[in-house]
């Protein structure tokens, strides 16, 4: 089906194939590429539609339409206020999207007959808001998992100077190939002002009961903002009761303990006291960075104190170790993802998100090749040094991995195989064989000398992290996000 997108077309389906519109005549492909199938949602703003790119075989894409509600046309004011966070939104996304699996990217931003639109990566999967239809609550695991997957992502957006402001379960979605929780709708993100770490007086922008008193007060807000938001959200999935009843105006407190307990249900003293921290009133009773909540949330609690034993003699105290640094590397253009360092300690390999990788003199400090060859950044643990130290091998985003001459730079092979990112990679200790892992969850085992592929593993269930070789190079041990590490044997 084809959806029509002038707002005042009485009969909007159409069939599939039809370039304009059967009912007004609308031309239904937005810039002779990009159809509507069908709205998935409608806000203040706009609506939004599921759709196709005809340039990327039909694939899966989501159209933004900038339609704001008649309140806002008619106000001058609200209106131009209203076109800024739309191109805002855009921008946000170009900026984030390309940096982190966990926000959609930006395909397209344009005007067509007189409207606004962006168009942005789909991302298949499952709303959390959903969970709370269905009266599905969530598990201390399942918010623990929410949690050390999604604060990452909070702290790389507030470390880009952005707050998200409108975080909520229906801003959160469930990816449904990797499980992982992907952050969504900056529609009413906001820069922070440098050196000051919160945004400047403005607009009054939020969700009601998820937002914090600061943002519809003074329209002011910190990364402390966005942290009290996705601690309303876990309490809202814990208890999957309407946020009415979660909160008592006449005490001033919260009441998700409460109603834990009526259901029978209770979660640890630790999970307990991240939430309280989280959801604190005043800006800087409550955790003020991302990186702080996932310090507490997997602190190991101290071990009672060891009963006291016999006296032995004392161990004669150990010499301090005085570490300084004796040399500072510059070249990228970008963060730094990845290092190796050769066998003899005599050559250091760094891979960039500048799509490049470099190789330094240890002892002097000095640049001796640059490699170009790799179409995407190249990811952390995503460079090895074959023992003998004469070749590198590297791998990206591009789905590729690549051979190279230490001595002189020069690519020697490319090898292709994996259908997705190849996140790792490992030499065995003869030189002889190459492992890598993938986000595709298999490893690949490939020959160094003939450059074919020599076996695929493939019993994890999600993207493969790291590999390694033990010293005799019979034991191959393998990490992944599915929680486990897999040990692989020769027969």
């Amino acid at each position: 089906m084809s959806y029509c997108l002038n707002s005042g077309c009485n009969k909007p389906q159409n069939p599939v194939g039809t370039n304009f519109c059967t009912s007004c005549g609308t031309k239904l492909l937005l810039k002779d590429r990009y159809r509507a199938i069908a709205p998935i949602g409608e806000g203040g703003f706009g609506r939004t539609f599921l759709a196709e790119d005809a340039d990327r075989l039909k694939a899966a894409c989501v159209i933004k339409q900038f339609l704001p509600v008649p309140e806002i046309q008619g106000n001058s004011a609200a209106m131009q206020k209203a076109t800024q966070l739309f191109e805002q939104e855009a921008r946000q996304l170009l900026q984030l999207g390309e940096q982190h699996p966990q926000i959609p990217s930006l395909f397209a931003y344009f005007e067509q007959d007189k409207r606004l639109y962006l168009v942005q990566q789909y991302i298949e999967g499952q709303e959390l808001g959903q969970n709370l239809e269905r009266q599905q609550a969530f598990t201390e695991e399942q918010i623990r998992d929410l949690l050390n997957d999604l604060l990452p992502v909070l702290q790389f957006v507030h470390e880009h100077q952005v707050i998200h402001r409108d975080i909520k379960p229906t801003n959160i979605i469930k990816r449904k190939r990797d499980g992982k929780f992907v952050l969504i709708d900056f529609g009413i993100s906001k820069k922070l002002t440098v050196g000051t770490g919160l945004t400047k007086t403005g607009t009054k922008a939020g969700t009601e009961g998820y937002a914090p008193i600061e943002q519809f007060r003074s329209g002011k807000a910190y990364p402390a903002s966005d942290l009290y938001s996705l601690g309303v959200t876990c309490i809202h999935l814990l208890t999957a009761t309407k946020l009415d009843e979660l909160y008592d105006p006449l005490e001033g407190c919260w009441l998700w303990k409460e109603h834990l307990r009526e259901k029978g249900k209770n979660v640890s003293s630790q999970l307990s006291q991240v939430l309280d921290k989280l959801l604190k009133d005043y800006v800087k009773e409550r955790y003020q960075s991302a990186d702080e909540v996932l310090k507490d949330l997997n602190a190991v609690p101290t071990p009672p104190p060891p009963k006291p034993q016999a006296t032995t003699p004392a161990p004669p105290p150990l010499k301090p170790q005085n570490w300084r640094c004796i040399r500072t590397f510059i070249g990228h253009s970008s963060w730094v993802r990845s290092i190796a360092i050769s066998p003899n300690g005599q050559t250091l390999a760094s891979g960039s998100n500048d799509k490049t990788i470099k190789l330094w003199q240890v002892d002097s400090g000095k640049l001796i090749h640059t490699l170009t060859g790799h179409s995407s950044w190249v990811r952390s643990i995503a460079i090895a040094i074959s023992p003998d130290g004469q070749t590198l091998a590297s791998s990206s985003q591009d789905y590729s991995i690549k051979l190279w001459q230490v001595d002189s730079g020069k690519l020697i092979r490319t090898f292709t195989g994996h259908l997705s990112r190849v996140y790792s990679v490992a030499f065995s200790p003869d030189g002889q064989t190459l492992a890598t892992g993938s986000e595709g969850h298999t490893i690949k085992l490939w020959s160094m000398d003939s450059g074919k592929l020599i076996h695929t593993l493939t019993e994890h269930s999600n993207s493969v992290y790291s590999v390694a070789f033990s010293p005799d190079g019979q034991t191959l041990v393998s990490g992944s996000d599915d929680k486990t590490i897999k040990i692989w044997r020769r027969d």
